[in-house]
């Protein structure tokens, strides 16, 4: 049975939003929005990705956790806000590749950001129970099985662009997103409405394995960060060309 949602009374709002973005930049994250726990708004459209055979290696663990992800009070019982939080892809240098090596995807060099964000994430939790005493929170990476993009999109922090991605206008699709589940009731922030993709196919045409059924469907198994990760066996000869030196 749901708990009843912490009281926020209409003077504590404006302060407290103001103070949670300043705690979450301190922290190191770049942008947050809020959306409400309702549930995903495309989750009938995962669902029918699942039952489509699209989910490659990920396919037994999405749909063991399908249910879960039908409601963000299935992590957090009693949950009526989603604080989304994206922090941008770490800068550097082409990683080098050559005979032996594999070029690594921008977001995979360095630390491992589960537990980076995961980290943060759960700082960020502690600080909002300590500023609302008696609330609850509850920080997700993209292990748990919660519906990040529908609840960043329900946040404003961008649109659903044709490679899949959640993109924001101006700092595009190279940020993770991390959510903070909390019993709290924040006022949400407002979707954009505009799909800024238009006619371009610039993504779909630059993949190198042909992922992309069509817009804004991903086949994973023939995606070079599934077949790279997730799958533990060869990669199909028929994809081996196409990856060139790209690892994940």
């Amino acid at each position: 049975m749901d708990q009843p949602a912490t009281p926020l009374t209409g003077a504590d709002v404006p302060s407290l939003v103001v103070d949670l973005r300043t705690e979450a930049r301190r922290l190191g994250f770049g942008r947050l929005g809020s959306a409400p726990a309702v549930p995903p708004p495309h989750h009938a459209a995962f669902v029918h990705w699942l039952a489509a055979g699209r989910a490659g290696a990920m396919h037994d663990w999405l749909s063991r956790h399908e249910p879960l992800r039908r409601d963000p009070s299935a992590l957090l019982p009693g949950a009526r806000s989603v604080i989304v939080l994206a922090t941008d892809y770490p800068a550097g240098a082409e990683s080098a590749a050559g005979a032996g090596r594999g070029r690594v995807a921008r977001y995979a060099r360095g630390d491992d950001y589960h537990a980076l964000l995961r980290s943060r994430a759960n700082a960020l939790g502690s600080w909002l129970e300590t500023r609302m005493p008696g609330c609850r929170t509850r920080g997700v990476v993209d292990s748990a099985p919660l519906a990040e993009r529908d609840y960043g999109l329900l946040a404003g922090l961008g649109w659903f662009g044709k490679n899949t991605m959640l993109i924001d206008p101006r700092g595009g699709s190279y940020f993770f997103l991390t959510a903070l589940l909390t019993d709290l009731e924040l006022p949400g922030d407002v979707p954009l409405e505009t799909d800024h993709c238009g006619t371009c196919t610039a993504c779909l045409d630059a993949c190198p394995t042909g992922a992309f059924v069509e817009p804004r469907v991903l086949d994973a198994s023939r995606c070079i960060s599934t077949l790279t990760i997730e799958d533990q066996g060869a990669v199909p000869e028929s994809l081996r060309a196409g990856m060139g030196d790209g690892v994940f």
